[in-house]
């Protein structure tokens, strides 16, 4: 059974929305989404919510779902995890044949958050928070590790930055596009050596809302439907003290199972585009190997900027790559456009101190 994305809905980045709610957000992001899928809100069956009452700062955060996205009384599951598990989620659920048109949302408002490395930190063994560090010190030995078992050096994790925040220049959506020279990258100030502050995605606001249907859904209804071929998702070793640190084992498996899914044989060569996520720089050059994709950058990976140029979004980052591999497809992604985009794929992370991560293949035609 095939599963279409039938329309798409984004609200942000915004360094801090000072003039809009998180529900404002979600609000404006849905009702994009059914105007592009050509839908009323009613015709809905149910949604996924991505997001965590803690870093929302109140429980059960999910319970205005229903209002944002016109969905009172109707199934809304809720996943505390990146925007492409529960994409994944939502295209299993369509897949049993028990939904038809489900909708999935995911927002950040990291502006409310007064200090997120505090709000990180209780996500570690509490046996780590006596030593009074700096919680992206995993990021450190990540990027440590990685660089003595790999070709890469410091420099290739310094060209991540400079790349993408160049790329950020052509995409309206990103914040933090700019031209900054690699010596300020490496030479900033240190974070967690050898990760400098210039290698982190900053924090931003945004909401996203994808309309997932099936063959049964009216598809003709949609202005331009795009198809989701491959699904994977996966989690490395929880233990940090058991995990290698030089890769990303989530990312492996998740790649694996969502390439077989799609039929996708050499990534490098079957995908136009290509998102990972770069919440650290160093981050992006892992996903890519984990996904197979040897040689470091090139114009097809994070055209939109990533992370580092659109901001960290938490749980909707991954949402934020596959908006934009929705325009690729579609070729509406303004003066960042690449050509001939016909098949791409987008890798999420769930963020320190996690190896928890998802990968969403999509095409322009409908596989069989």
């Amino acid at each position: 059974m095939n599963v279409a994305i039938l329309g798409v809905g984004f609200c942000g980045s915004f360094p801090k929305s000072d003039g809009l709610s998180y529900r404002e957000l979600i609000r404006r992001a849905a009702t994009q989404a059914y105007a592009d899928a050509g839908i009323e809100a009613a015709e809905l069956e149910g949604a996924v919510s991505c997001e965590e009452d803690f870093i929302s700062g109140y429980s059960i955060s999910d319970e205005y779902v229903p209002d944002q996205l016109g969905v009172q009384m109707k199934s809304v599951y809720t996943i505390c995890g990146d925007f492409l598990h529960g994409l994944s989620s939502a295209t299993m659920q369509l897949k049993t044949g028990r939904f038809k048109l489900l909708a999935v949302e995911s927002y950040c408002k990291a502006s409310n958050i007064l200090n997120k490395d505090e709000v990180l930190n209780f996500a570690y063994d509490p046996v780590w928070n006596r030593f009074d560090v700096t919680p992206n010190y995993l990021a450190g030995i990540e990027m440590q590790q990685f660089l003595e078992r790999s070709e890469y050096s410091a420099d290739d994790v310094a060209n991540v930055v400079t790349d993408a925040k160049a790329k950020g220049l052509s995409n309206s959506l990103a914040p933090y596009g700019s031209h900054l020279p690699k010596n300020e990258i490496l030479d900033g100030r240190s974070v967690a050596s050898p990760v400098t502050e210039a290698m982190i995605a900053k924090p931003a606001d945004a909401a996203v809302v994808f309309v997932l249907g099936t063959q049964e859904a009216n598809i003709k209804k949609a202005r331009k439907p795009v198809f989701i071929s491959g699904t994977g998702w996966s989690s490395g070793n929880s233990v940090l003290e058991r995990r290698d640190h030089a890769t990303s084992t989530g990312t492996v498996d998740a790649a694996k199972m969502a390439f077989l899914e799609a039929g996708v044989s050499d990534p490098k060569k079957d995908l136009d585009a290509i998102y990972v996520s770069d919440l650290y720089a160093h981050r992006a050059l892992i996903h890519l190997e984990a996904m197979g994709i040897k040689g470091g950058l090139n114009e097809k990976i994070n055209p939109d900027g990533g992370s580092i140029s659109t901001g960290d979004l938490i749980e909707a980052n991954g949402g934020a790559r596959l908006y934009d591999a929705v325009l690729q497809l579609r070729g509406e992604a303004g003066s960042h456009q690449l050509p001939n985009v016909k098949r791409a794929a987008a890798q999420g992370w769930r963020g320190l101190p996690t190896d928890s991560c998802a990968v969403v293949v999509i095409d322009q035609e409908r596989r069989s």
